[in-house]
């Protein structure tokens, strides 16, 4: 149908036509009635139950971010949807511009996130999130979710049959392309992998035709961080559990728009994606060789202690402790040290600064992880020696514990007391509560921050400690380490101005389709 002059709906008269895809041909229109622009797409063949489904989907959504659905209706055997018209360009083409920043993509990507939240609270699930699919406004207003065409309806018939997918095949996330059910966690895959290509400037899964594109989805993802080093780290592993496989481990959209909108602040808002970073070639070789090093020093100490030093139970106590060490920070590999320094703190009665160390971890999980497994290692350093804990007396192994597997497994069951899943739970509490207080952002702010987490953790340690032997942390050293770490996170997160150092332009990760 020609645009420019034809009048759909008795109502709409087409202006100019804007694209084709997404199921149909779109026009930019005039509403004659109420006198205001439209945007008109037109499908034509047996796509109306699609066109319906459309419909459906869209009229119970009401959001600033979501593109406005205004009327339905069929004439001359097409099906049209008319919408809100919004002037500005899609999130794929202004990045194909190079014309957002960092800033820009992350203020975006929080601002989708409140779309999605809406929709799937009211049990619809978008299922082709893509670059293609989000409308910004020229003024660089709010950005809109479009096309909610193929979107699934939670209590809805499904228009596929069972095994069939639908969606832009490079965006889907491995259920949707496998025909299982679609889920909220789908669209934050795709919203991640949107992400992702907007950082790195290459989309990870795209490859040169729509079968080896298939055979892509579900295999893994490089880390956002081996191409985008200058990107906070926090961000980084956030966009990564958004490609997890499992749908269950993805991050809820709460969360990822927490995320986004903490590291919007900090980032660049000069530089056009894809921004002029790389990924420094050696970083995940690097990375690899911390995870391996650590991994075959625990071995081949193990092997050491159970063979020639003959001290099976001290060989199996360190398993047992660099364990859950391996698992829980393996793709932190850095932190892989850092429970074993708890005992060395202890040595020197600074046990309790070890939270704080904990607390610099990038995530709430490492924080929580990190210090609770320092902890564990400290308590078994107690237990080993027949000395006092940080928060009292915990008990003694068995005087040859080291030199039987009996011994040893002795040792690690008394590590399950009461008390120490206690003291456990404060240095997980200390190590979050100083991530909070010490932000690194305003020095005098994270000075005072410090002050009040020590005299917290004293305090805690006083009354857990109270009618035993339990040292109390000294609170002048404890506020010295404290400012001292507030001082590198500020260093470390940028508040105090450095050299930025320059980086080459990315590569290409490979074709795209």
């Amino acid at each position: 149908m020609g645009a420019g002059h034809a009048v759909i709906l008795g109502r709409f008269r087409l202006t100019e036509r804007l694209g084709t895809g997404g199921f149909g041909t779109v026009y930019r229109g005039w509403d004659e009635r109420l006198e205001r622009p439209v945007a008109v797409k037109e499908i034509e063949g047996g796509a109306g139950a699609r066109v319906l489904r459309e419909a459906h989907a869209a009229a119970r959504l009401n959001h600033a971010g979501i593109v406005t659905l205004y009327e339905l209706g069929e004439e001359g055997g097409r099906a049209y949807l008319v919408s809100e018209l919004v002037d500005g360009s899609t999130l794929g083409e202004l990045i194909g511009a190079g014309a957002l920043s960092d800033r820009d993509l992350g203020r975006i990507g929080a601002e989708l996130c409140e779309a999605l939240k809406h929709a799937h609270g009211r049990g619809v699930v978008h299922r082709d999130i893509k670059p293609q699919n989000a409308l910004v406004p020229a003024d660089r207003s709010r950005a809109k979710l479009m096309d909610f065409g193929i979107a699934r309806l939670a209590e809805g018939a499904s228009l596929t049959e069972t095994g069939e997918v639908v969606g832009t095949i490079a965006y889907m996330a491995p259920e949707q392309a496998e025909g299982a059910q679609v889920t909220p966690a789908s669209d934050v895959y795709s919203l991640g992998l949107t992400l992702y290509e907007g950082w790195v400037g290459e989309h990870p899964v795209a490859r040169h035709s729509p079968a080896a594109t298939a055979r892509r989805i579900g295999a893994p993802i490089p880390p956002l961080r081996r191409f985008r080093p200058d990107l906070p780290e926090e961000l980084t592993e956030l966009v990564d559990a958004c490609l997890d496989t499992d749908p269950e481990r993805r991050p809820e959209l709460d969360e990822l728009r927490g995320g986004l909108r903490a590291a919007t602040r900090g980032l660049d808002s000069e530089a056009a994606l894809p921004a002029p970073a790389a990924a420094q070639p050696g970083e995940a070789p690097v990375r690899g060789f911390w995870l391996a090093g650590y991994v075959a020093a625990v071995c081949a100490l193990c092997a050491w202690l159970a063979s020639s030093g003959g001290r099976p139970g001290a060989a199996l106590v360190l398993a047992f402790l660099a364990t859950p060490v391996v698992w829980s920070l393996r793709r932190a590999p850095r932190l892989l040290p850092l429970p074993s320094l708890a005992p060395a703190l202890g040595s020197v009665g600074l046990s309790a600064v070890y939270p704080a160390l904990a607390g610099l971890a990038d995530t709430p999980r490492r924080r929580a992880l990190t210090a609770a497994l320092g902890y564990v290692w400290l308590a078994a350093t107690a237990l080993a020696l027949g000395v006092t804990g940080p928060l009292g007396e915990v008990g003694s192994a068995p005087a040859t514990w080291d030199r039987s597997l009996a011994g040893g497994a002795e040792l690690i069951a008394s590590l399950i007391a009461p008390q120490l899943l206690l003291g456990a739970a404060v240095w997980t509490t200390a190590a979050l509560a100083f991530a909070v207080m010490v932000r690194g952002r305003l020095l005098a702010l994270d000075a005072l921050g410090a002050l009040v987490w020590s005299a917290g953790v004293v305090a805690a340690h006083r009354a857990l400690g109270e009618g035993t032997a339990g040292p109390t942390p000294p609170g002048g050293l404890l506020l010295a380490a404290a400012l001292g770490l507030a001082l590198f996170a500020a260093l470390r997160r940028g508040s105090i101005p450095r050299a930025r150092r320059a980086s080459p332009v990315p590569t290409a990760l490979h074709g795209r389709s």
